[in-house]
């Protein structure tokens, strides 16, 4: 762009009336020059390109005269990028010249054709005249085929010779793609584009600096670009543009500092005539950095360029070894934005003192992986690694193609190098950031010391600096003092017929593993233990005896240690799971019309006594007579007797807008079974076997429930039918209106008649001082449909305060009382009358309980 537009400057002053330009930098395209046709389907973007910006599928033009009275010994530039493969569905026509400005028309003129079905996609260069199409030459195969950013300059000379140009990064340095002779039969008035597109393509199609006039002679000599070592004594040198042969390999015309010198030979690139190989006798320093001077060299238009420097370093890929290079920062939930854009991403820094080329290594999560892209990573640097929609927000990062996403609640996050090598791994849950109020997004959880290779949890907790994270710099955390926290074992799984695996919180010191101490009983003596790495996070043991399935193990693991050298011991116990039978797990609350963002859930109650592991076990729904959209849990999950576990495709939005939720019994699934919200079957399946299922209607929701969105239905019994409307019920308010892993609010109590009111104290003292400075009021339910109010009066008969009225109750709740009137003043000394009124809606009975508290306080 540079050398052109000087030259064109010039020429617009004598010749103005012969040509067009519009790189579009005004941000407009009405006005000079005027493009007509399509314009509401077209703007001019942020970066000044003009755009396509369709509401949907369809077909645009735009058009403007180009001021041409004859088309010999002219020129024509477009840049244009298609953000797509371009198809026969998805293509454009870019027009030199037409005699109609209604492009949509199809009207006679010379146009560049691109987008075909196939993967064999050129430009082709055409004249229409009278409908009837003439190519007059093709560019290179492929040469659009996918996604592309290119500039294209078309000469005609006066011997009807046209010559297609491009050059496919998008710049100047034009390269020679294909000739043609052919006369042409039009002169035309008006230059333009005429575009077909899907609706997810109505708005990838960008164009910009349009030129069409004289053609024009380069007189700016080319300039040094960069220069790029690829071996211990060879470097690359880039131009901006074609270089004369001769010129750019003329040894004389480049030489290096620090003892480097003249290379020894030059070769141009026989694709790209901007770029050489340079070679020299003298070998490169690993690390040092070079200074190349080059000077002398001549473009194709013997233009020579006076003398420029350019740095480059040398570098070599270096083997990684774990700990080498840190996980040092991510954000895993990046909504709602505190102060960093909205995008998940994951900081590295290299520790070492080693390079490190990252192309193809894999950043991955507990279930997928994604691809990082070429980038070097230099000791003590850092390294921000994001999504490809990312790339956007943090122009400075590096891109991970397939990138695996990470979850909210917890995740893995493992960096392993192309060879396979694990160079770091962390395992986060949302206790790591340490802080309530940050761990609901637009926070980042940063690593606190560097040098601890494998840290625990307690290394790690939220971003302290105002913008939420400190993307590529020292983390706002930072602090390098000795690690002293011990190590604890989090995780056990048993394996037929006699494998134990432990897990840990953190990366281990493998040898303490191997000689840590193990009891248990029953006795069980060990054959081998497997560990993976230098720094394992888990432990493989073997026994002489076969597991009994159903049996607890009690052991000890004693005198295992972190790498930092801390030792822990722990004692508990482990099972290998049974053979379930129908009715040992039954679905217990349901949860299938959820609040707005949210997800259904399932909840299942183990009603047996025996530990029965979910892996394999699924989740369907009804549909043509059949059980349809079967969803598999894939991982391991032992649940014990009488306890609960939910299946959700969202835990953490769950455990967030469900007080009662208990994080730790989820089982997260990418999706559900599709469950309606007036009615559906839940069906609960093993080795293709209904274990249980409930065919749920909303007419089981409490009947004076206003809004029944987000109200789970509960499971009165788990020894009745599962089936049976009698047995279900709309949660509690009281408890949220779900119980996701935790027994459910719905609980009978049989001997209550209607209920019964218990204060925490018959006084209490709001005064700050940690002493009875709330009154705790508990209530218990004997039945469901039961409405309450709970109401605070005077000793003169006025009401104080409404802790709540009409409130669905659960089986049992608690509230409390600080003292306060209902406008938030502060309640005066002397005795007040609590009334607990619970109304039954089918019998229409009321129930009146009373209480006395005083409120004492300092005369």
């Amino acid at each position: 762009m540079r050398h052109i537009f000087l030259v064109f400057c010039s020429l617009f002053i004598f010749n103005s009336w012969a040509q067009m330009s519009d790189s579009f930098d005004d941000g407009d395209f009405t006005n000079n020059p005027t493009w007509t046709g399509d314009v509401s389907d077209f703007i001019v973007n942020a970066n000044n390109e003009l755009q396509l910006n369709a509401g949907g599928a369809g077909d645009s033009y735009l058009a403007t005269p180009h001021n041409l009275t004859q088309l010999n010994e002219r020129e024509w530039r477009f840049k244009i990028k298609y953000d797509f493969s371009p198809s026969a569905s998805n293509k454009g026509e870019t027009y030199l010249t037409a005699a109609n400005p209604d492009l949509s028309t199809a009207p006679d003129g010379i146009f560049m054709e691109i987008g075909e079905n196939g993967s064999n996609d050129p430009i082709y260069l055409k004249e229409r005249i009278g409908g009837t199409e003439t190519t007059i030459l093709t560019s290179t195969p492929a040469l659009v085929a996918s996604s592309f950013e290119i500039s294209v300059k078309i000469i005609l000379n006066a011997s009807n010779d046209w010559e297609l140009f491009v050059d496919d990064a998008g710049g100047t340095a034009y390269q020679l793609d294909a000739t043609a002779n052919y006369s042409p039969n039009l002169v035309g008035q008006y230059l333009g584009v005429n575009l077909s597109y899907s609706a997810t393509r109505a708005d990838k199609f960008y164009f910009d600096d349009i030129y069409a006039g004289p053609i024009q002679v380069d007189n700016i000599p080319p300039n040094l670009t960069s220069v790029t070592a690829i071996s211990v004594n060879e470097v690359e040198v880039l131009f901006d543009e074609s270089i004369a042969q001769a010129s750019g390999e003329n040894i004389a015309n480049y030489v290096v500092d620090n003892g480097i010198g003249n290379p020894t030979s030059v070769q141009q690139d026989a694709s790209n005539t901007a770029l050489f190989t340079l070679t020299f006798a003298n070998n490169f320093t690993i690390g040092n950095t070079y200074i190349l001077t080059s000077e002398n060299v001549e473009d194709l238009a013997g233009n020579p360029m006076s003398a420029q420097s350019e740095t480059f370093q040398y570098v070599v890929a270096q083997t990684p070894e774990y700990g080498d290079i840190l996980i040092n920062e991510f954000m895993a939930d990046e909504s709602p934005v505190v102060g960093l854009p909205e995008t998940e991403f994951v900081e590295i820094y290299n520790k070492s003192n080693k390079y490190f080329n990252l192309e193809n290594w894999q950043l991955s999560d507990n279930s997928s992986s994604g691809t990082i892209q070429d980038v070097w990573l230099l000791p003590g640097q850092y390294l921000i690694l994001v999504p490809s929609s990312g790339a956007t927000a943090y122009p400075q990062a590096t891109q991970v193609t397939s990138w695996a996403a990470l979850n909210n609640s917890g995740d893995d996050i493992e960096l392993k190098s192309d060879n396979g090598i694990v160079v770091d791994k962390i395992s986060y849950t949302s206790d790591w950031y340490k802080d309530e109020n940050k761990n609901s997004g637009g926070w980042t959880i940063e690593r606190i010391n560097p040098d601890l290779v494998c840290s625990s949890a307690d290394n790690w907790r939220a971003s302290i600096d105002p913008s939420g994270g400190t993307p590529g710099t020292q983390n706002s955390v930072y602090d390098n003092s000795p690690d002293t926290q011990a190590p604890e074992l989090i995780k056990f799984e048993t394996t037929l017929p006699n494998l134990l695996t432990l897990q840990f919180s953190e990366g281990m010191d493998s040898l303490s593993l191997m000689n840590a101490i193990f009891t248990s009983s029953p006795v069980l003596t060990i054959v081998s233990r497997t560990v993976t790495s230098q720094y394992p996070s888990e432990i493989i043991i073997e026994f002489a005896e076969e597991l009994v399935a159903g049996q607890p193990y009690s052991f000890e693991f004693n005198n295992f240690s972190d790498c930092s050298g801390n030792t822990n011991s722990y004692d508990g116990f482990f099972v290998l799971p049974q053979t379930p039978e129908k009715g040992d797990l039954i679905i217990n609350e349901i949860l299938f019309n959820p609040l707005t963002g949210g997800s259904d859930f399932v909840e299942i109650y183990n009603n047996s006594d025996k530990y029965i592991d979910l892996k394999d076990w699924e989740l369907g729904n009804h549909k043509d007579d059949t059980v349809s959209s079967q969803k598999q849990i894939e991982t391991s999950y032992v649940l014990n007797p009488k306890d609960y576990v939910v299946i959700t495709k969202d835990s953490s939005f769950q455990i967030m807008n469900y007080a009662y939720a208990i994080p730790g019994k989820f089982i997260q699934l990418s999706s559900l079974p599709s469950y309606n919200n007036d009615s559906s079957t839940v069906y609960l399946i093993f080795n293709d076997t209904i274990m249980d299922k409930v065919s749920y209607s909303e007419d089981w929701h409490f009947s004076l429930l206003n809004d029944k969105k987000g109200v789970s239905l509960e499971r009165f019994s788990a020894d009745e039918a599962s089936n049976s409307a009698a047995n279900w019920h709309s949660a509690s308010e009281t408890q949220g209106f779900a119980t996701p892993g935790r027994v459910n609010s719905q609980e009978m109590k049989p001997n209550q008649e209607g209920g019964t009111l218990s204060l925490s104290s018959k006084s209490f003292s709001p005064d700050g001082d940690g002493f009875e400075d709330v009154l705790l009021l508990s209530y218990k339910t004997s039945s469901p449909d039961l409405l309450g109010d709970l109401v605070i009066y005077d000793d003169k008969g006025r009401m104080i305060k409404s802790l709540f009225k009409n409130h669905l109750l659960g089986a049992e709740g608690t509230v409390k009382w600080e003292g306060t009137r209902e406008d938030g003043t502060k309640a005066s000394i002397g005795p007040y009358i609590i009334i607990f009124e619970v109304f039954d809606v089918n019998s229409s009975k009321v129930k009146s309980i009373r209480k006395v508290v005083t409120l004492a306080g300092k005369l």
